[in-house]
């Protein structure tokens, strides 16, 4: 039996071709970018690439598919790698355990990626990916801020330019207005108002790695928030692919 023949049914024989033959790289394989990452695999995406230079830690358990307690330090991608594998052994899966930087991009960005997925949580890097995409002329479907929300019929997609409410959002809209992108993004996001409502113990920050920015206090996050996130990107990119009148893969 094909397992991907109920997407069929629904999608066309044509559409499922352009998808295998699809390829989409994933920046961020935490809370949003795992459940992007397992829609995108059910769905039949032919080539995979996943990016992410994280080890799952106990305070990643709460809202992240990869992270279970039989996984703590272990490497994200290679949890990411393995469940691809067990869901599509098909599928073309390609790692990249590296920080995002204007260096690093060079080599994880290439003209033959169908979409970008940029689940990106440092605003650094998520700025250097989304602007280096665009300036390969590549798809960005890009998430904006999960945290701190707990209501999912908040969640709005478009334009990076339609944005509102998010904080996130107009940081990085006035960060992509410095480098002169103005539109041109797809955005996941919310217009609920972010809530922090608890003080966050010390031994609860966030630590930044070596050379990879400061850190940070954590945010209060749900499980059904970055998950709904993660699924509407994968829709997104999705979209992208077969309505693309200009695709690579007829």
């Amino acid at each position: 039996m094909d397992q991907f023949a109920r997407t069929k049914q629904l999608l066309g024989a044509k559409n499922m071709g352009k998808i295998k033959n699809a390829t989409v790289a994933v920046f961020g394989l935490g809370a949003v970018g795992s459940y992007a990452t397992e829609a995108l695999a059910r769905t039949g995406v032919g080539n995979l690439h996943l990016i992410d230079f994280d080890k799952v830690d106990a305070s990643n358990i709460n809202r992240q598919l990869f992270a279970l307690n039989s996984t703590i330090g272990r490497e994200k991608a290679d949890l990411a790698y393995e469940r691809v594998k067990d869901i599509n052994p098909g599928c073309n899966v390609e790692l990249h355990s590296s920080f995002i930087n204007a260096k690093s991009l060079e080599d994880l960005l290439f003209e033959d990626i169908d979409v970008v997925v940029d689940a990106i949580d440092g605003l650094n890097s998520k700025i250097n990916l989304i602007v280096g995409a665009r300036q390969l002329d590549l798809d960005v479907v890009s998430s904006m801020g999960a945290g701190g929300r707990t209501d999912i019929s908040m969640i709005r997609t478009g334009d990076i330019s339609e944005t509102s409410v998010c904080p996130l959002a107009r940081v990085v809209r006035q960060r992509l207005h410095r480098r002169g992108l103005y539109k041109g993004v797809r955005a996941v996001y919310s217009i609920e108002k972010p809530l922090n409502k608890q003080p966050y113990k010390f031994e609860d920050a966030v630590d930044a790695l070596p050379d990879h920015g400061r850190s940070r206090p954590p945010i209060g996050t749900v499980s059904w928030i970055p998950g709904v996130f993660g699924l509407t990107i994968a829709s997104e990119a999705i979209n992208i692919i077969i309505q693309n009148p200009q695709s690579l893969h007829p």
